[in-house]
């Protein structure tokens, strides 16, 4: 009984010390990208990620460039951004131009 009870101890500790790691931690560039990219209509030439804080909750804010970014008169290009939570990888927010 007393081995048994040890090994329940000495279970949940490993399960806890699992998850105060994996709580800290963030998702990758990479992986922000991915997720901001399902929720573009455009393939973009130009990317850019980096993280930021939005009223105290760190994001990735991920920009997308697809054209030119020059002012003319004839084309302005597209710009849209995607706004990732970094730790649940949840999307705060969408904005285009």
């Amino acid at each position: 009984m007393k081995k048994a009870l040890a090994f329940l101890i000495l279970s949940l500790m490993v399960l806890a010390a699992c998850a105060s790691q994996g709580a800290g931690q963030e998702i990758s560039r990479e992986r922000a990208i991915e997720i901001a990219h399902q929720n573009i209509n455009f393939e973009p030439d130009r990317i850019e990620a980096v993280k930021e804080t939005e009223e105290g909750r760190p994001v990735w804010r991920v920009t997308f460039y697809k054209g030119s970014m020059e002012v003319s008169s004839t084309h302005l290009g597209q710009v849209s951004f995607v706004v990732i939570d970094r730790k649940t990888g949840e999307v705060v927010s969408l904005g285009m131009s």
